[in-house]
């Protein structure tokens, strides 16, 4: 198996039991504590993680680090927004919406990073929208 599906299995697994965390704990503890306290282990997960891999930050340019921080800002609004989800909803419903992701980033990938899609990623594309349209009736 290749190591990138490795590791997408990987994610989706681990993403999938954040998922039902979540919404345990913000049922437990209400929206905004639930959110700062996951957030602040995930920061030390990913700041041990790198220290202990011998990362720096020497070299990065100035773009890359915008542009990294852009991507921090909109993923801390989405994982907000994803929170009150959950909050208020099904995790079953809110998860299978949010997992739609991909959709956005095929067609920011297609047109700006000038990516190919093939018939069958096409045909997946539009049927994960169809998925969407009905977990969400």
């Amino acid at each position: 198996m290749q190591k990138h599906i490795m590791y997408s299995l990987g994610a989706t697994v681990l993403w999938g039991m954040w998922a039902v965390l979540v919404k345990i704990s913000s049922t437990r503890m209400g929206h905004w504590p639930s959110v700062f306290v996951y957030t602040l282990f995930s920061l030390g997960t990913v700041a041990i993680l790198f220290l202990s891999l011998g990362q720096t930050l020497k070299q990065v340019d100035l773009p890359g680090l915008l542009i990294a921080g852009l991507a921090g800002i909109l993923g801390g609004l989405a994982l907000v927004l994803f929170q009150k989800a959950v909050s208020c909803g099904p995790v079953s419903t809110s998860t299978a919406l949010t997992a739609l992701y991909p959709v956005i980033a095929i067609v920011f990938g297609v047109f700006f990073l000038k990516e190919n899609l093939s018939t069958l990623n096409i045909i997946g594309v539009f049927l994960a929208i169809a998925a969407g349209v009905l977990i969400s009736i």
